[in-house]
């Protein structure tokens, strides 16, 4: 520190004294109020705790320049430093972390108004000798320690950066890896059990550097974030076979048609306001090293499977083509098609009522007879069995993955 540190009056010697051996009042104050800045509060009880240290340290060094005519010594810095370092982990925000120190000051300086007031010796003191170290002091630390967090910031990206290549490295080469798979993902703050599904986004790019283009996947990525429901942090992203790809995270517990659904309908509105965008494909929820890569490899076999015949910005899902690649990737392939009837299974009728709809040739009025219920019933349960898998039964493909999804589970009983 390269700030003048003021040799001050006796009196004030004994009232500074004072404020350092009982910082208590100051030190709360400042806390009180930092936890209703952003950034700070919805922090975890132990950062808090952090928090509280931190606060109590920065106090006591400018307590103790002034009583001592010293500034603190570097290991002192480096405590202090140490807590910049740990505010980029504890995500909050660096304009927060030097409100914070604006916050401090400004209480700091409050606490020596008090003391003019009852001793009015010390009023010019105070104002000509006090407040211009006070600010100059707070000014430096709050340098030294944006400089720390920027420095750990910087390292904490080069280390996520080469965490992340070494998990798309897992998943695009070496997927029966799962013990590397999980402690990857877990490092990187990714719970390693949860569902995702993958989307291919095939992108026009003007022609840009390498540093240009992941500034744009970055913009990119950001925007799809908030059309997809979720915090930018959730999404994972890589480059693969020239499309960017986005793992988004899934409700645990969900059915993959739901999920399947969903995904595409939040797809539509990032295509609608991106406009760089000109296809996304999407594959079928899964989980695991195994399940990232079957589902990239799903997207993008839907995304160029659709492109033959798209000439503008389109949506394709693989579930739109499980007839077609059932020969290919037959297990993936009946997961989607028996949940489809799981759906249903909460309602043991509507499976009988579509068996039966499909033995009679889609014949309503057979339909009914051979169910032996009314024929508004029936079309009841067809109304029914529609919303629940956001089907139509006058679609030709809703009627061969139906179809399909009955004969496995008859072949499975």
């Amino acid at each position: 520190m390269t700030v003048s540190i003021p040799t001050i009056s006796d009196r004030l010697r004994e009232r500074t004294a004072q404020l350092a051996a009982n910082p208590a009042a100051v030190n709360d104050h400042v806390y009180e109020t930092l936890m209703g800045v952003d950034g700070y509060k919805t922090l975890a009880a132990s950062v808090r705790q952090d928090i509280t240290a931190s606060i109590s340290l920065t106090a006591g060094l400018w307590f103790q320049s002034l009583l001592s005519g010293n500034p603190p010594s570097t290991e002192e810095m480096d405590r202090f430093k140490e807590f910049g370092r740990r505010r980029v982990h504890q995500r909050v925000p660096l304009q927060s972390v030097l409100r914070a120190f604006r916050i401090g000051s400004r209480e700091v300086w409050r606490t020596y108004i008090e003391v003019g007031e009852s001793d009015r010796t010390l009023v010019d003191e105070l104002l000509f000798t006090i407040s211009p170290y006070l600010f100059d002091y707070f000014d430096v630390m709050a340098q030294d320690i944006t400089q720390s967090y920027l420095e750990e910031q910087y390292q904490q990206a080069r280390w996520r950066a080469a965490l992340s290549h070494q998990l798309y490295s897992i998943v695009f080469h070496s997927s029966d890896d799962h013990a590397g798979f999980r402690e990857t993902a877990e490092a990187l703050g990714i719970d390693s059990t949860a569902p995702r599904v993958a989307l291919a986004i095939d992108i026009d790019f003007p022609a840009h550097t390498s540093y240009e283009r992941e500034r744009e996947l970055d913009r990119i990525s950001l925007a799809s974030a908030r059309h997809l429901g979720a915090a930018p942090d959730d999404l994972v992203r890589a480059w693969h076979r020239g499309r960017m790809i986005l793992w988004a995270p899934c409700v645990r517990g969900d059915s993959i048609n739901r999920s399947d659904r969903q995904t595409a309908e939040r797809a539509t509105a990032m295509i609608g306001a991106i406009p760089e965008i000109r296809g996304i494909g999407i594959g079928l929820m899964n989980e695991g090293a195994s399940g990232w890569s079957a589902s990239v490899d799903e997207a993008v076999r839907a995304l160029d499977f659709a492109s033959k015949d798209q000439s503008h910005p389109h949506v394709a899902t693989y579930s739109t083509i499980l007839i077609e690649e059932c020969a290919r990737l037959a297990s993936n392939a009946r997961r989607y098609l028996v949940s489809l009837l799981e759906q249903l299974s909460h309602e043991p009728e509507l499976v009988t009522t579509l068996q039966t709809y499909f033995e009679q040739g889609q014949r309503r009025g057979q339909s009914a007879t051979a169910l032996g219920i009314h024929p508004n019933t029936l079309d009841y349960r067809i109304e029914r069995i529609q919303t629940l898998l956001g089907a139509s039964l006058d679609d030709v493909g809703w009627i061969a993955k139906l179809d399909i999804a009955l004969k496995l589970r008859g072949a499975a009983r």
